[in-house]
């Protein structure tokens, strides 16, 4: 189960490192992608990448808040991905809906391994304990 941790790490900094370039050359206006845009959208995708790398590196160290970040970082790109979907829907692109849907399901599925991994890891430790007894 570790090694998935080590894998759920990486793909969660990568993820959030590709938000981070990707959102910077927008911003800063070294790319343009083509449609329209919120700046406060690209704002929070560089700001949620930033969270997303430490987040990645709380759950390589397997830190004891890893499990929480990464259920406030799902649960704000849920809560943005519905406000795409229903405030903002006539004026959002349709790449910023399914960028914001990928995000979501990411987030949705680390949460749930990292709270797996750490369940079997701290099981795993209390039986080696009492073995150590």
């Amino acid at each position: 189960m570790k090694i998935v941790l080590k894998i759920t790490a990486v793909l969660a900094a990568a993820i959030g490192i590709m938000a981070i370039v990707t959102g910077s050359r927008v911003l800063f206006g070294f790319f343009d992608p083509g449609y329209p845009y919120f700046t406060s959208l690209i704002i929070y995708n560089i700001i949620m990448g930033s969270v997303s790398v430490f987040a990645g590196i709380y759950i390589w160290r397997q830190h004891s808040r890893a499990l929480l970040y990464a259920c406030i970082i799902g649960g704000l790109h849920i809560l943005v991905l519905l406000s795409l979907l229903t405030i903002f829907n006539d004026v959002i692109s349709n790449h910023s809906i399914g960028s914001m849907t990928f995000r979501s399901a990411a987030w949705i599925i680390f949460s749930l391994v990292v709270w797996k991994g750490y369940s079997r890891i701290e099981k795993a430790n209390s039986v080696q304990q009492k073995n150590d007894l």
